[in-house]
């Protein structure tokens, strides 16, 4: 079911690029479909569920604002090869959740910048490339003030003679004390498949928690094995470990009907 089924079924409200006040209705997910550009301002006390999709392979720079206490889930789904960036800029006491879910080789730069104390971002990715895809993800999470929390974990999968890059930044300036940072990049290669993994992290201030890890490995034989002894397949044992690692990424978008699809097609690619 692809997104415009949802948005014809009632699932989802299109919207053009443009601000998100109280005079909106958001009595359903919000949904930009393949953006240009442009920024998309949040200025409501609601909590605001938003999806943005891309299927085709016109380039995409956006910018969403956080204002003050604002409140976003935002979900972004590349279903074709793309170049896209997205700037994410927080007011005081905002909170940022993205979901991420990449299905080819689009290459996708985030950077966020938590511009005012007490905002937090939490993202979660997952990247399938297969084929011959070129997967790349590069986030840099900028902590410019005190008081901010960022959490991001990313997981890849890549197959085939497929490559997934995964470049990770991020800074804490030097009167950003007490920051509380996050980064974890874990990875499955599998045959031929290939992953690039650069965590980074650049800290000027004294007062902080951060860290980060990334881990590339192949499917734990010990699992497979256990699963085989209980009169699984192996074929079926690895897609269900397959499906167990990504799936808990896509459990984290908030749409129920586009959850669903999401985890389909995240199956086919996996067993493609």
């Amino acid at each position: 079911m692809a997104v415009r089924e949802l948005i014809a079924e009632g699932v989802l409200r299109e919207m053009k690029v443009g601000r998100i006040d109280d005079k909106c209705d958001l009595s359903l997910p919000l949904v930009v479909v393949n953006p240009r550009k442009g920024e998309i301002e949040v200025a409501t006390s609601q909590r605001v569920s938003l999806v943005v999709w891309h299927d085709d392979a016109k380039e995409c720079a956006l910018t969403l604002c956080l204002a003050p206490h604002a409140q976003v889930s935002l979900t972004e789904v590349y279903a074709s090869e793309k170049y896209v960036s997205l700037t994410i800029e927080q007011g005081e006491a905002s909170e940022c959740n993205v979901t991420t879910v990449m299905l080819r080789g689009a290459h996708a730069a985030y950077e966020t910048l938590l511009n005012a104390p007490h905002s937090s971002f939490v993202m979660n990715t997952a990247v399938v490339a297969g084929g011959f895809d070129h997967a790349v993800l590069s986030l840099v999470t900028r902590h410019n003030v005190a008081d901010c929390k960022s959490d991001s974990t990313i997981k890849s999968v890549a197959s085939g003679r497929a490559v997934a890059e995964f470049k990770g930044l991020v800074y804490v300036a030097q009167d950003a004390q007490r920051t509380d940072a996050k980064q974890l990049n874990r990875n499955i290669e599998l045959g031929a498949g290939r992953v690039v993994s650069e965590p980074q992290l650049e800290i000027y201030a004294d007062d902080v928690k951060c860290s980060h890890g990334s881990t590339v490995g192949q499917l734990d034989e010990q699992a497979i094995y256990y699963m085989r002894q209980r009169g699984i397949s192996e074929e079926s044992a690895e897609r269900l470990m397959l499906e167990g690692f990504v799936g808990d990424v896509v459990a984290k978008c908030d749409v129920e009907a586009l959850r669903n699809h999401l985890t389909e097609e995240l199956s086919k690619r996996l067993n493609g």
